[in-house]
């Protein structure tokens, strides 16, 4: 036997899909990181807001300090209320001195501060400050300034008398905006670059009092109209980011890995099976069998289709259903078909089988999409055809995945004379259309149609038949195993089949004692002596003038 010869795109094809793999792999692990890192961010902006929130409270809970302080001193102040100013002013400045941040107490009387514990007597009218008074609870104001004291912010309290009063009548204090500055400038040393006081349209910052901003607020008095604004610092920003991606994109890369072990393992059972069959390619541990193709009517053999079957030396004897497939995904696929086609070709004219007797080989899709393939198959043949007559059989399921290439090597194969038969036909997708495009030559059916027959259900088979019949296609039936199977398909005018009712497949040197034996012609005349039926086939459908019906054996048989 001739060494196994190499194939020149499939390293190229190996390596193709090893950076498929590898491309997929970094992929998913830049994703897998990637979503780690995105879930510090988010951690770190979720422990930002904290950390703000936390700060706007402080301030909020240290106002709302000051102005409880007032509203204590304010039922004492307010019996004061319409006494003369002269009169008042001592005790209102007495109550005041109690007080370190309030500035300056006032007594109110029909809506006019008449009375100021820091400069006496006053007309100012209270709407001045408070456009609108409630008069069931306090009102307050943050001010950027009084009439007295323009450039001095201010946070004013109202506390209402419970004597009614259509323009108002109370207390009012004046809480020192300087304070309120120093809270503010106490509680940005947690990181916070600015803190802001507002109320309304008046916001109070370290650097004095100004138009307020539209930023949301970070937290908001529950009792009082005041709402503060928090700024972190560009370094608190980093610091907390920096942590949280420190903690975060080590687990990250922690499950990046644990994926790729995960997948490594996941191909390992593929790779190891790739590796047996690549070594045992090179130990010539496959063989090929060849299951005899008959004519019904006569059951003579028109042809053989080759089979590979491997047995490993520690494995056994392994089954195509455990292998093929794999290696069908696999650029490996391309050698293990060249070795079939060499080996049968070889084995054939080794074992003086017939030259007319014609050869079908499966190919696999990697065939059909590479042009090297296609062409070194094409030489393959031209050096080792002998004459003999070769069908690729090619599954339907495949076919149409990139119809322009197959079409191509279909025209390269049958310059060298080689046949094409659609296999497990009826399983997929195919068109009428399609199968005119690609101008097949025979069509086989699949052994679960014929299996069918054993129940007398003929319908699906019908359909087949009559589809082949418009486009003159020669049927190959395939998997009969029984005499009922056999005289249903001759019946319904299947012209050739295959299957374990006529042989199994077997080795070349069987074959050839097989074929001397004949086994076959006389078990189909013994089933047609014994069941009347014609030795003849039914006679075909009418044929199509551009896709002439196809005869399975040669004109020199």
């Amino acid at each position: 036997m001739k060494p196994i010869k190499s194939y020149p795109d499939h390293r190229a094809a190996r390596h193709e899909m090893l950076t498929s793999r590898i491309a997929l792999m970094t992929l998913c692990v830049v994703l897998i990181v990637g979503v780690f890192a995105g879930l510090a961010l988010w951690q770190g902006r979720a422990q930002l807001f904290e950390r703000k929130h936390a700060v706007a409270m402080d301030v909020v809970q240290s106002v709302e300090s000051m102005i409880d302080r007032v509203a204590l001193e304010h039922a004492s102040l307010m019996p004061l209320v319409g006494i003369p100013c002269d009169e008042a002013r001592q005790r209102l400045s007495a109550t005041d001195a109690f007080i370190p941040y309030v500035r300056t107490g006032a007594l109110v009387a029909d809506g006019v501060i008449y009375c100021a514990s820091s400069y006496g007597a006053t007309d100012v009218p209270l709407s001045s400050y408070f456009s609108e008074i409630r008069r069931d609870r306090p009102s307050y104001r943050l001010v950027r300034g009084t009439l007295t004291q323009p450039g001095r912010p201010s946070l004013l309290a109202f506390f209402p008398d419970t004597v009614p009063d259509a323009l108002g009548r109370g207390v009012l204090f004046y809480l020192d905006g300087a304070y309120l500055s120093d809270i503010l400038r106490n509680d940005s040393r947690f990181g916070m670059d600015q803190i802001n006081l507002r109320d309304g349209n008046v916001m109070l910052t370290l650097q004095g009092a100004v138009e307020s901003d539209k930023q949301p607020p970070t937290a908001s008095a529950s009792r009082f109209p005041l709402e503060v604004v928090v700024h972190p610092s560009p370094r608190l920003v980093r610091d907390i980011y920096q942590h949280q991606l420190t903690l975060f994109i080590p687990i990250g890369i922690a499950f990046a890995a644990l994926f790729v072990w995960l997948m490594s393992n996941s191909f390992t059972p593929r790779r190891t099976l790739l590796r047996a069959v690549r070594a045992g390619i090179a130990r010539h541990e496959f063989d090929v069998h060849y299951q005899p193709v008959v004519e019904l009517g006569t059951g003579v053999c028109v042809g053989v289709e080759a089979l590979v079957r491997w047995s490993h030396p520690r494995w056994g004897v392994v089954s195509p259903n455990d292998f093929i497939g794999v290696v069908e995904g696999d650029p490996l696929i391309v050698p293990m078909t060249r070795m079939v086609v060499e080996r049968a070709l070889d084995e054939l004219h080794q074992q003086k089988i017939p030259r007319h007797l014609h050869l079908a080989v499966n190919l696999a899709p990697r065939h059909l999409q590479s042009s090297h393939a296609i062409a070194d198959l094409a030489r393959l043949l031209a050096s080792h055809g002998r004459g003999r007559p070769v069908i690729a059989e090619v599954t339907e399921r495949y076919l149409f995945d990139d119809p322009q290439a197959a079409l191509a090597s279909f025209e390269t194969l049958r310059k060298q004379g080689v046949r094409f038969a659609l296999d497990d036909f009826g399983t997929d997708r195919s068109t009428l259309a399609q199968l005119q495009d690609f101008h097949f030559d025979y069509l086989k059916i699949d052994q679960r149609f014929v299996a069918e027959l054993e129940d007398d259900r003929t319908d699906l088979i019908r359909g087949i038949i009559a589809l082949a019949r418009q486009i003159g296609l020669t049927l190959i039936a395939e998997g009969i195993e029984t005499m009922r199977q056999h005289r249903s398909l001759l019946e319904l005018g299947v012209a050739y089949g295959q299957g374990f009712f006529y042989a199994q497949p077997m080795s070349a040197a069987s074959l050839a004692r097989w074929l001397a034996l004949g086994s076959t012609q006389a078990l189909v005349s013994q089933g047609h002596s014994r069941s009347g039926a014609a030795l003849e086939p039914a006679p075909p459908g009418p044929r199509s003038s551009r896709f002439p019906r196809r005869d399975l054996r040669s004109d020199d048989a």
